[in-house]
């Protein structure tokens, strides 16, 4: 692909395109011409003759051989976006590319993260060797990419000599490069294995399903959803939802008095502009900081943040350095990697050299990993005997845990105005028998006061080490949880240094 030009695109990819496929790839591209999206399917299998295919200029057929990939050194299988992807209608497609793509350099369905780059869990050990921490992960069914993005990955292979397992690949190098990431809601029925039915699908008609097999059911739900939406009164407006907050209204099922609310709002917000969407966030972010100052019961002020989400998702915050004092070897060790990088693009691709050279690296990366997670150990230790504890609560073991929390560093990230509210996963990092061991994640939603500078910090207490950002009184865990049929997008917010400036936001 050719990540210097300027049309964005789609490529679906498929072993054998299906009919289906075929046909709805025609209906995007017929209306993505409006937006300046280009329509691609990636055959895999090479015995496929993609010239007896018959279809139209709009959507063009791929086909790479193995040989090509192993000649740029991409040896191992990726997917990014796979056929098997459901979207429900080229509405849906176009409002996902329109809202996030000038702001976004990777989209995924979910971001977790390891901080430390413990590789004792899942399929970690494949990053060993090949990413300094923190690393992170997703699945990658369908993603989305800026140009930026793109280009990144490219020089990442060039060096590395190989294609990582696109799970960590993809959402590691945006984190190491302090890119911009966004889960949007529409993609959280991205599953690794669920059964959908099209009740599912009515209710939330922007939300792209995986996994859907059954290509002609997959037809099927497509023409009863446009029977239905041309049926339906497309509006929303937030009444219901105040009058509950004013505490004007009772009512004995509120859950499927919200319920309802939310089903009619995921309807109707494919009708709305991105402007619209990001100003709905502002209003459900308003609406439930109202509801909490009024003790309105909490699952109404839930439901006000997780509206928020669903009309516009904020990009995922920054993750802060861990080690705030780099040791000599630490030092001496970056220098190497960085000297063996720069030995590697100049020298040619393939050569006796340059394998000698990634190997090299490779072993380098993994010392320092090593040496990184030695010094986040020994300032833990520093930190509590010179620190002042700034909260301690003690009570049995039986009932409760005992918890001493000091600062580690602080940062400010320094961005504009946005709307108040966010849902986050709380990283927690779990010491076990001295040894930084495994990543704990537990969701949660937190509120934000509309404020211009957030503050980030690394707690410690007897047992863990936590990673939290705070807004004015609230916080904020840095972490998210862990693979759209992606188009390259374009580049979006600035990131220099500390200061991460946000730009989706009118």
């Amino acid at each position: 692909m050719n990540v210097e030009a300027r049309n964005s695109a789609l490529c679906y990819l498929s072993y054998r395109p299906a009919a289906e496929l075929l046909e709805f790839a025609q209906q995007l591209a017929e209306d993505a011409i409006q937006y300046g999206v280009e329509i691609f399917i990636m055959v895999d299998d090479n015995n496929f003759n993609i010239s007896a295919i018959n279809t139209s200029s709009n959507v063009r057929l791929l086909q790479i051989s193995r040989e090509k990939c192993l000649r740029h050194n991409y040896h191992k299988a990726i997917n990014t976006g796979e056929e098997d992807v459901f979207i429900p209608s080229v509405q849906a497609f176009r409002s996902l590319h329109e809202l996030y793509s000038n702001t976004t350099d990777l989209i995924v369905p979910r971001h977790e993260l390891n901080l430390i780059g413990s590789d004792g869990l899942w399929l970690w050990i494949m990053a060993s060797g090949k990413f300094l921490p923190p690393w992170a992960c997703s699945m990658a069914n369908a993603v989305g990419f800026s140009r930026r993005m793109l280009i990144a990955m490219d020089q990442f292979v060039q060096w590395l000599g190989e294609v990582p397992f696109h799970e960590f690949f993809f959402n590691t190098l945006a984190v190491q490069l302090n890119f911009t990431i966004v889960t949007p809601t529409e993609l959280n029925t991205i599953e690794y294995a669920k059964v959908f039915f099209y009740k599912d699908i009515r209710e939330q008609p922007n939300n792209m399903w995986h996994p859907i097999k059954d290509f002609p059911k997959g037809k099927m739900w497509r023409t009863s959803l446009v029977n239905e939406t041309s049926k339906h009164n497309n509006t929303f407006d937030l009444d219901n939802l105040e009058m509950l907050c004013h505490g004007n209204q009772t009512m004995t099922n509120i859950e499927q008095h919200l319920k309802d609310l939310f089903v009619r709002f995921e309807i109707s917000k494919s009708n709305f502009s991105s402007n619209v969407r990001r100003l709905w966030r502002q209003r459900f972010s308003d609406l439930a900081e109202e509801c909490q100052k009024r003790n309105v019961s909490q699952e109404i002020v839930s439901f006000a943040i997780k509206l928020a989400d669903h009309a516009y998702k904020l990009p995922e915050p920054p993750v802060p350095e861990l080690v705030r004092i780099k040791s000599t070897n630490h030092i001496r060790l970056e220098r190497e990697i960085n000297e063996m990088k720069q030995a590697i693009y100049q020298s040619s691709s393939n050569s006796t050299t340059v394998t000698e050279l990634r190997k090299q690296a490779t072993n380098l990366i993994k010392k320092l990993t090593v040496e990184i997670r030695q010094e986040i150990v020994e300032e833990e230790k520093l930190r509590k005997q010179t620190t002042t504890l700034s909260t301690l609560s003690i009570t049995s073991s039986f009932s409760t845990t005992t918890t001493t929390t000091t600062t580690i560093r602080s940062f400010s990230i320094a961005n504009t105005t946005i709307s108040s509210l966010s849902s986050s996963t709380q990283v927690t990092i779990v010491m076990v028998n001295g040894q930084l061991d495994k990543v704990q994640r537990q969701h949660d939603h937190q509120m934000f006061d509309r404020v211009k500078t957030r503050m980030c910090s690394v707690g410690v207490n007897t047992e863990k080490l936590t990673t939290e950002c705070t807004v004015g009184a609230s916080r904020w865990s840095t972490g998210h949880s862990v693979g759209v049929v992606g188009a390259p997008l374009d580049t979006p917010s600035v990131q220099v240094g500390g200061q991460y400036t946000d730009t989706a936001h009118p």
